[in-house]
């Protein structure tokens, strides 16, 4: 399998700056969501159950076991 170059790989800060800014931005859409309590069944509430709280605790979990993620990541594409 080729390698990237390094020059084309993501370097760590601005991976965990894209974290940081997605984390926050599903964090403002709930803040707005348990603030402006929308009806019960409209789309901001199936967004914010379906879309919005699922990526803050991926994005929550990734910005805080990132170096042990990508560990993994990297033995598992080490091996034969």
């Amino acid at each position: 399998m080729a390698e990237i170059p390094r020059a084309r790989m993501s370097r760590p800060k601005r991976v965990r700056d894209l974290q940081r800014l997605v984390h926050l931005a599903t964090a403002a859409v709930l803040v707005a969501f348990v603030y402006l309590t929308p009806a019960p069944g409209s789309a901001a509430a199936l967004v914010v159950r379906w879309a919005a709280l699922p990526i803050l605790v991926m994005s929550g979990v990734a910005l805080w076991k990132w170096t042990t993620l990508r560990r993994m990541w990297r033995r598992s594409r080490t091996r034969p």
